[in-house]
């Protein structure tokens, strides 16, 4: 994983960070330098198990914890994507806000 070397103020909400990281993470960006975010596995503090059904354990599903259910409802379609690292995968999905 990458590691941030530098990381200065601009203004009062605006920061220039200079970052580390290997040529397999630039090549994931796959040239996107729009919408990045930046997270630390040491900021993963809500737990959730994985849960398998069907016939030989085939279907794999991530339960969503109570404290993110709110504003959520089921959709056609959901982004997502992963990171592997040598410890671990690292799932993210992109599931959109719902608004009543």
């Amino acid at each position: 994983m990458g590691k941030i070397l530098q990381i200065k103020a601009n203004s009062s909400d605006s920061f220039h960070v200079t970052l580390d990281l290997n040529s397999e993470e630039v090549q994931w960006l796959r040239g996107n330098m729009n919408k990045m975010h930046l997270f630390s596995e040491d900021n993963l503090t809500t737990t959730s198990r994985l849960v398998q059904r069907g016939k030989k354990d085939s279907t794999k599903y991530f339960l969503l914890p109570r404290e993110f259910r709110k504003g959520i409802t089921p959709s056609d379609s959901v982004a997502c994507t992963v990171i592997n690292s040598k410890t671990k995968n690292i799932f993210i999905y992109a599931v959109n806000k719902y608004f009543s």
